[in-house]
């Protein structure tokens, strides 16, 4: 079935080459974890300059495993941003873990410093930022766990490709980055995602972990000819990346330069168009150098119906949405998570403002100029 010609939020840009790379999976007869997957972790970590790269079916897995690794309990104190999609936090609750939500930066939509030392001065373990819509996380939150001895697990599900002042983001001075290649990132595997890490044994055990805790799994045992599993020494997770995944990775990465420049091409046009709208702010409010430019999302004036505004577009054929709603507006969280001090004045006042707009790779330059003529107008409507 054909989708509806409209402007979708997101979509996946799938090419020839790409389709040819499944197919050639399909043509082996080996369609599970094995040299695709091998040979797509070699080329992430080329890629990224990074010392380890284990592929797991999702970034959330990504972020269990780290976290089980890391063998968090119900006396350990996560923090977490109010403001990211209920993965981040998710992962730390299965562990029985206590979730301390922190208020985000108004310009970016990342954990706030300032929060986040509040936060540590009641008691932190772990601290999971995120890099929000591609914009990497400023260091001061890695300087601020540091100093309090506060490990550090990244959500990088938005920011592959991105970059700070230490180039690619690779997990430097973090346990690990969680990475993810979801079909509305901007390097899809369909479903899948990748730990990097500069810890080899953390690497090691995770290659274990993402499939039970097994020694052996199903291509070990085929090249080596060995029948048996071998033992089990810590019990794992189903997490491992099929073959049939890994090369549509392996050849997305191979274009994925120049999706990463026709996207950046798209934002500068966002932000020109968008900064021409009246009462309208954006973020990441400033630009970037390293934004993986990912995400654009438009912050409405107060007092505009935010709905009308989304039926508004909707009428018109442009598709929207919303990253995110903070996890204190959400039923479980609201009863289970603990607030960090001084409250989460930031993501309150954002909660009914922010709207995510279309950007993908296979938008043109003429669609973002009617995403925001139509928003414009959507806006002196409502």
């Amino acid at each position: 079935m054909s989708r509806p010609q409209k402007i979708q939020i997101n979509a996946p840009t799938i090419s020839d080459a790409d389709r040819r790379a499944v197919c050639d999976v399909l043509d082996t007869g080996w369609v599970g974890t094995g040299p695709e997957c091998e040979a797509f972790e070699r080329e992430l970590a080329q890629f990224l300059g990074a010392d380890h790269v284990v592929c797991v079916d999702s970034c959330t897995a990504a972020l269990q495993l780290m976290l089980d690794h890391l063998a968090l309990g119900p006396h350990s104190r996560v923090a977490v941003p109010a403001w990211t999609h209920v993965a981040t936090a998710l992962p730390a609750v299965h562990r029985g873990a206590q979730v301390v939500l922190v208020d985000c930066d108004p310009h970016t939509l990342a954990m706030d410093v300032s929060s986040l030392e509040r936060a540590i001065s009641n008691g932190i373990d772990v601290a999971v930022p995120v890099h929000f819509a591609g914009v990497p996380v400023p260091r001061a939150i890695w300087d601020l766990c540091d100093a309090h001895g506060v490990l550090v697990v990244e959500d990088a599900a938005h920011a592959f490709g991105a970059s700070d002042e230490l180039g690619l983001l690779r997990g430097l001075g973090s346990v690990g980055a969680a990475f993810s290649f979801h079909a509305t990132k901007n390097l899809t595997c369909g479903e899948g995602g990748a730990i990097v890490t500069t810890d080899g044994e953390l690497a090691s055990a995770l290659r274990h972990t993402r499939l039970h805790g097994l020694e052996l799994d199903a291509w070990q045992r085929e090249i080596t000819g060995t029948w048996t599993m071998g033992d089990l020494r810590t019990p794992g997770r189903k997490a491992n990346l099929p073959d049939i995944l890994a090369a549509l990775g392996r050849s997305q990465l191979s274009s994925f330069n120049t999706r990463q420049a026709h996207r950046r091409v798209l934002t500068d046009r966002y932000l020109k168009q968008l900064d021409q709208i009246d009462g309208i702010s954006r973020v990441p409010v400033d630009r970037h150098i390293g934004s993986a430019d990912h995400m654009i999302v438009a912050v409405l004036p107060p007092g505009v119906p935010r709905d009308r505004i989304v039926d508004f577009l909707a009428g018109h054929g442009i598709s929207t949405g919303l990253h995110y709603a903070p996890l204190h507006h959400l039923s479980w969280f609201r009863t289970n998570a603990t607030i960090a001090p001084g409250g989460l004045p930031v993501c309150d006042d954002l909660a009914d403002r922010a709207l995510t707009l279309p950007l993908h790779a296979s938008l043109q330059l003429e669609e973002i100029d009617l995403v925001c003529e139509h928003l414009d107008a959507a806006i002196a409507a409502a």
